[in-house]
C-alpha cells in the first residue's frame, strides 16, 4: 500500500526531495521503517528479559516506595507522550494545510512521539528489574508498546496533501 502512495505522488515527491536535500521519499520511508521495526524488537527483547530475570526470583513483598517507579513513568507518559504529539502536529503544520511535507521532516516529525514512547515504556520495564516485580510497572510499558504498535509509517503525508478538510470523507490524518 505504501507503494502505491509513493508512485501516486512520484512527480511531486521529486520535487520535495529536490528542495529538501539529498533524501527520497523512498529513502525516508525505508529509514522510518527500519527504525520502526528497531524500536519495536528492543523492548520486546528486554520485556523477555525482565521475564526471564523474574521468573526466578522469590516473590518480594511491596515496599510503598516501591510504587515511586510506577509514578514516575506514568507520570512521564503523561507528559511527554502529547508533548510529542503536540510537537509532532508543529513539524507536520505544511500538511494540515494540504502541502506535501519533505522526506527529512517526516522522518523527524515521526521519530518524536516514538522516541516518546519507547522511552517511556522502558522505563517502565526498567521499573520491573529495579523493584524485582512485573507488576505494576509492566502495565505503563505495555500500554505505551500499544500505542507505538499503531504509529506505523505509511508516508502518505509526504506524497499525498490532507484532502479536503471540509469533507471528511476525504480528509487523511498523518501517520
Amino acid at each position: 500500500m505504501a507503494n502505491i502512495a509513493i508512485q501516486d505522488g512520484a512527480a511531486g515527491a521529486n520535487q520535495l526531495s529536490a528542495r529538501a536535500g539529498s533524501l527520497s521519499v523512498r529513502t525516508a520511508l525505508r529509514l522510518a521503517w527500519a527504525t520502526w521495526t528497531i524500536l519495536l524488537i528492543v523492548p520486546f527483547l528486554l520485556f523477555l528479559g525482565v521475564v526471564w530475570t523474574l521468573t526466578f526470583h522469590e516473590a518480594t513483598r511491596l515496599h510503598p516506595e516501591s510504587h515511586t517507579w510506577f509514578l514516575a513513568s506514568s507520570g512521564y507518559l503523561l507528559v511527554v507522550v502529547p508533548a510529542s504529539f503536540f510537537w509532532r502536529g508543529r513539524i507536520f503544520k505544511s500538511y494540515w494545510s494540504g502541502q506535501p511535507i519533505a522526506p527529512a521532516k517526516y522522518l523527524y516529525g515521526v521519530l518524536v512521539p516514538w522516541t516518546a514512547l519507547e522511552f517511556g515504556g522502558i522505563i517502565s520495564l526498567l521499573g520491573c528489574f529495579v523493584d524485582q516485580a512485573l507488576l505494576p510497572n509492566l502495565l505503563p510499558a505495555l500500554l505505551a508498546f500499544m500505542f507505538y504498535v499503531t504509529l506505523w509509517p505509511s508516508g502518505r503525508s509526504m506524497v499525498r496533501s490532507m484532502g479536503d478538510a471540509e469533507d471528511a470523507g476525504l480528509y487523511e490524518a498523518p501517520r
